[in-house]
């Protein structure tokens, strides 16, 4: 064989260990993430159960380390402080939530929706939480009341904000909408508005879910004062002109001037 040949038979096992090299760092760094992900599944699941039972200020990272099965050594690798830990949670179920809701029902469910359906869904979506899915309902109280009393910025909570962007672009469409259709009021801004149902349907059930109710309510199912206060908002989100209207449907001419 001439010294070509055997230069060119050199040259290409070369390249080919050079390739294989590439391929096993290939599968590697693809272990390696998969490795990662596991790990981080695994302390956020171990965290939110800690953390819906027993409060966020109440649990180390020790012991969430403990409840997942790693060294916490591994927990400091993935989550440096207890906020990125428990912004990844929040971040997670609430992400999971949205895409279960597209996966079920496409990705085009909410095109067709008017702004009024698609607060009603909303509304809809926290009472079966209430019903089906309490303990998340209780991460997220105690969620807000970690963030409240730690004093955190709205910068560090990006992880947790992201998910829900698709959901306020949604609502942002359908509100100019409603501008037309009239399906709700929008003499408030977009914001003030659905922060108002928002906030006190979720606030309700995050009470219910941890039993916070009156002391003489030995009731432990509420879901029927969700459906209540889904009404009430609901009617709140219509407006003064729809109010009026209702008032006429049941009342016609009576005047409760006509009383005095």
């Amino acid at each position: 064989m001439c010294s070509k040949t055997l230069k060119c038979v050199s040259d290409l096992k070369g390249w080919e260990c050079i390739k294989n090299m590439e391929n096993d760092m290939a599968r590697n760094t693809e272990r390696d993430e998969r490795e990662a992900t596991r790990r981080k599944e695994q302390l956020m699941k171990g965290g939110f159960k800690l953390f819906s039972e027993n409060g966020i200020e109440n649990v180390s990272l020790q012991k969430v380390a403990d409840a997942a099965d790693v060294g916490v050594a591994t927990m400091y690798k993935y989550y440096q402080t207890k906020v990125k830990l428990v912004v990844a949670i929040s971040g997670k179920i609430w992400g999971d939530i949205w895409k279960s809701v597209l996966a079920q029902n496409g990705p085009d469910f909410f095109e067709n929706f008017t702004a009024y359906e698609y607060i009603e869904f909303y509304l809809d979506m926290i009472i079966r939480l209430y019903r089906e899915k309490p303990e998340m309902l209780r991460f997220s109280n105690n969620y807000k009341n970690f963030i409240y009393h730690e004093g955190i910025e709205e910068e560090p909570l990006g992880e947790h904000l992201d998910v829900l962007e698709p959901l306020r672009a949604m609502y942002h469409k359908l509100y100019e909408q409603a501008k037309v259709d009239h399906s709700i009021r929008t003499d408030l801004s977009e914001q003030e508005l659905f922060t108002t149902v928002a906030i006190a349907m979720l606030a309700v059930a995050e009470r219910y879910a941890q039993g916070i109710v009156w002391a003489n309510d030995h009731k432990t199912d509420h879901t029927q004062e969700l459906k209540y206060l889904k009404e009430m908002l609901l009617m709140w989100c219509k407006g003064k002109a729809d109010r009026n209207r209702r008032w006429d449907l049941v009342w016609g001419n009576f005047s409760p001037a006509s009383l005095l």
